[in-house]
């Protein structure tokens, strides 16, 4: 009898620590995956179908027919989240008090939102090996002042080693913008821009930004036809299935693509060890069409704006990248009088979907996950001239001002 307790004993024993070494195996397998830009991992509650990814990411995809009944979902806790129905915030009448109000409503439930994701979302991780120090936080400086000395901006031929490596060859000679003072026009790809009607008013600008594959056609009535500039992450330059060499959107615009490389990495390591290796599609851009304005963006200069970012933030942000949306408003800013962006701050028209031109439902596209998103919106919104009408029913936000913007100490703002 004691012989046959022992045995089932030692029998449960061996169980428990297999199923404990599976666990713990699972886990780093998990933690090895989520290094990169990837997606993170799924959630599945009686509620929403939730993913954690890159706000550049594809997540879970519906039907088509199942599109219109999406609804964003806000979380009321860590573990409860509730649809909201933003066609209740919907009105056109600013100087209505029911409009105003709903406004108001609408608001504070986004800003809510964002504040939330920017607390809960924060883990420590070390891909980047980012060493943040606030040496350089300057406390009275303003948010715009911040960016414009991050100095974001793209790789020239006398950075080396493009001085005198093979790829360096292929810079072109030129700046990405040759404009300044102008009217800027930064696109998103939100899925909030389907019936906004927005086109002729984006058209209207003298430089539009688009990001990535985001296609015009079709889409004309709501995000316009003008294409000046795209700014593409590295894995849409190298994975086939975007088709960089031969896909007519990625033809006579001008192109800034990014890899963000690792914190305070000279760009020699960063050529040896790129998150996605950019530079033969580079070359073979510019082979193919030359003279083309394909630019780099330095990697050195979108940790800056990452350290822009976490000097005006008061917590911990995400030790990843900024968004390409965030990137390209650094990259825009010495060029333009000011600029408008377009459902980078989600409007009441918010309906779920991650893009306007497919039907991927993803919250994170929205509010951030991978990228220090919900930071980057905190922060725009603090350099927004809009009304609260113009921003949260338009979707429209205006940064900077006809003539230069001072800082706080009363200069103008100057990169280093």
């Amino acid at each position: 009898m004691l012989r046959n307790n022992f045995d089932a004993t030692l029998w449960l024993l061996l169980v428990a620590y297999f199923c404990v070494t599976l666990d713990s195996s699972i886990l780093r397998d998990v933690s090895a995956n989520r290094s990169r830009r990837s997606v993170l991992f799924v959630k599945l509650n009686a509620s929403e179908r939730q993913l954690k990814a890159g706000a550049e990411k594809p997540s879970i995809r519906t039907k088509e027919e199942d599109a219109p009944r999406t609804r964003p979902y806000f979380s009321t806790s860590k573990k409860s989240y509730v649809a909201l129905d933003t066609a209740r915030f919907l009105c056109d009448d600013p100087e209505s008090a029911n409009c105003a109000n709903k406004t108001s409503i609408y608001k504070s439930k986004v800003v809510y939102e964002l504040r939330r994701v920017l607390k809960e979302s924060y883990e420590e991780n070390d891909f980047y090996r980012v060493q943040y120090r606030d040496e350089d936080r300057i406390a009275e400086e303003t948010e715009l002042c911040r960016l414009t000395r991050a100095d974001v901006r793209t790789i020239t031929w006398r950075d080396s080693p493009f001085d005198w490596n093979e790829i360096g060859r292929y810079i072109p000679p030129g700046p990405l913008f040759r404009e300044r003072n102008a009217t800027c026009a930064i696109v998103s790809s939100a899925g909030s821009l389907k019936g906004s009607s927005l086109g002729s008013f984006i058209d209207g600008h003298d430089i539009v930004m688009r990001f990535n594959h985001a296609p015009t056609v079709g889409y004309e009535q709501d995000v316009g036809s003008k294409t000046s500039v795209r700014v593409v992450n590295s894995q849409v330059v190298v994975k086939p299935e975007f088709e960089l060499l031969t896909a007519s959107l990625f033809r006579n615009v001008s192109i800034a693509a990014w890899d963000p490389g690792k914190f305070n990495q000279s760009l020699k390591e960063w050529i040896e060890t790129p998150d996605f290796n950019l530079f033969e599609n580079f070359k073979q851009y510019h082979q193919k069409y030359p003279g083309a304005n394909f630019h780099l963006v330095d990697p050195r200069s979108i940790w800056r704006a990452w350290s822009a970012l976490q000097d005006k933030t008061k917590i911990k942000i995400i030790r990843n990248p900024p968004t390409s949306g965030f990137i390209g408003l650094g990259l825009l800013l010495p060029a333009c009088r000011y600029v408008h962006m377009i459902e980078y701050i989600p409007s009441s028209r918010m309906n779920g979907l991650c893009h306007y031109y497919d039907d991927e439902i993803n919250s994170a596209c929205t509010f951030g996950s991978w990228h220090p998103l919900a930071a980057e919106k905190l922060y725009v919104l603090r350099m927004n001239t809009a009304t609260d009408f113009t921003t949260f029913q338009h979707g429209i936000v205006r940064i900077g001002a006809d003539g230069p913007t001072p800082s706080a100490e009363g200069g103008d703002c100057q990169p280093p």
